[in-house]
């Protein structure tokens, strides 16, 4: 059963499917306008055959999506392409799970039973940035190519410039050791 009602300031649609045969879906209160462009196109059935939100930037306060609950890539799944120059998550943890396709399958990385969770990066306790925390990815963290730490690096709780000073130091040592033995032996 379908139904239009008219209540005061509100229109009721009752149906099991609205269907528009339009491009555009424009939704529009003046009062809330904070620019003179001509439209507010909220929806509009684009060239691709997709569905575009804020067509053409209509709204320039964006759009806000509450509570949303699952984002999916390309049709085949792969690709969310987010342009941004910033993107801030509000959140503790960020996963990055690719499934058993990307989990190994020999007995030494074999996930721990029970452990379902495959946290990349964790704002921890302390505001320290943690990265494969609590060793969710057992194979390890993998960097491939240059590393530069300006700061300090601890390697099993040592200071990984202060070791290196220190052997520096007592290679220089022995190497004056050795040159003195050698020049005392002779040719």
């Amino acid at each position: 059963m379908t139904d239009i009602r008219f209540d005061g300031d509100w229109i009721h649609l009752e149906a099991a499917v609205t269907k528009s045969a339009t491009s555009d879906f424009m939704l529009d209160t003046p009062g809330r306008r904070k620019t003179n462009t001509p439209f507010r196109r909220a929806l509009v059935h684009d060239f691709d055959d997709g569905l575009t939100l804020n067509w053409d930037r209509d709204y320039p306060g964006g759009v806000t999506i509450n509570d949303l609950k699952t984002v999916h890539g390309a049709t085949n799944g792969d690709w969310l392409v987010v342009r941004s120059r910033i993107v801030q998550q509000f959140g503790t943890d960020l996963m990055l799970d690719g499934g058993k396709e990307r989990r190994a399958v020999t007995t030494i990385f074999r996930p721990r039973r029970g452990n379902p969770y495959r946290r990349a990066l964790v704002h921890a306790w302390e505001d320290t940035l943690v990265v494969n925390f609590n060793r969710d990815y057992v194979g390890g963290v993998v960097i491939e190519g240059a590393v530069s730490v300006p700061g300090q690096l601890n390697v099993g709780g040592q200071d990984v410039a202060t070791v290196l000073a220190s052997l520096q130091s007592q290679v220089t040592a022995l190497t004056a050791r050795v040159t003195e033995l050698e020049g005392r032996v002779g040719p």
